[in-house]
């Protein structure tokens, strides 16, 4: 079993930022790291199932399986009744203001911020300040140009310091 474990964090850390960067393309952000979650999950019950040597181009399969997983989503995500916004609660009852750290609250109103956002600009901004990715591959992905992303990444920042202040600004 240990071996399985090995495999799959080593195929893991060589994989996430491209599939990661992959996987924003097609999807929405919310969905992204779900639809992930489970293409990971998928693999590394196949190594359990099967051993180590039954993968033989891990990068290959992990992508297959993506693809997979996105067409599923989206082809029954019409079938899926969807909560509104102010159903879901992302923070337990019992959690009192003072716990939370001032990082994680920074960072969720930049998120919370940045949701005004048009989806494309939410995907640029995360796949460059989040995944580090260039703006000209950012622009061949999106079907942009760099100079494209640039502005739109530009207004975000400039939105981001009238609202936060620019002691908190990118």
């Amino acid at each position: 079993m240990n071996d399985v474990t090995d495999t799959f964090n080593t195929v893991y850390d060589a994989t996430f930022r491209e599939l990661m960067r992959y996987c924003l393309l097609k999807a929405t952000i919310e969905d992204a790291h779900d639809l992930l979650q489970n293409t990971y999950a998928k693999f590394y019950r196949t190594l359990a199932r099967k051993g180590t040597s039954a993968i033989r181009d891990p990068k290959a399969y992990l992508f297959m399986t993506l693809k997979h997983e996105i067409s599923s989503f989206y082809r029954f995500r019409a079938k899926r009744k969807e909560l509104p916004i102010e159903a879901v609660s992302d923070e337990p009852d019992d959690v009192s203001v003072e716990e939370l750290s001032l990082d994680h609250a920074a960072i969720d109103d930049i998120l919370e911020r940045l949701r005004e956002e048009p989806e494309s600009t939410q995907r640029m901004f995360i796949l460059y300040y989040g995944y580090g990715m260039k703006l000209g591959d950012i622009a061949k992905e999106t079907g942009t140009t760099a100079t494209g992303v640039k502005s739109r990444l530009a207004r975000v920042r400039k939105k981001l310091r009238t609202t936060f202040g620019e002691e908190n600004a990118l």
